[in-house]
């Protein structure tokens, strides 16, 4: 997406359905630190906060990635399909408990 883009979506469609107290949730893209975009935000009442630079602890996609790319290492390699079986190994070498780990880690659940 281009800026101009993100500028006319914040304008025309996100800036409508704002209300008072409403809280917009944005990463650190350039494109969210343009020129005026806070600004619109905050004039409807909302108010604007920024994810830390790097948030691994929000998203266990990151942790999933993490560790595929630990297996990866190990057996360094630049064919696809030799890459594709490393994954898929890498996938298999997680269990059900660790998926359920990174879940409980971040929240997203308690059992």
């Amino acid at each position: 997406m281009k800026g101009k883009d993100f500028q006319d979506f914040i304008e025309q469609d996100l800036v409508p359905r704002l209300n008072p107290g409403d809280v917009v949730v944005m990463d650190n893209l350039n494109i969210h630190k343009m020129e005026g975009i806070e600004e619109m935000i905050t004039a409807t009442g909302a108010r604007v906060e920024y994810l830390p630079p790097y948030s691994p602890d929000f998203n266990p996609i990151e942790m999933l990635w993490s560790t595929v790319k630990s297996v990866v290492r190990m057996f360094p390699t630049r064919a696809m399909e030799a890459l594709e079986q490393l994954i898929k190994l890498a996938l298999m070498l997680m269990g059900t408990n660790t998926f359920k780990n990174w879940f409980t880690k971040c929240s997203y659940c308690t059992n």
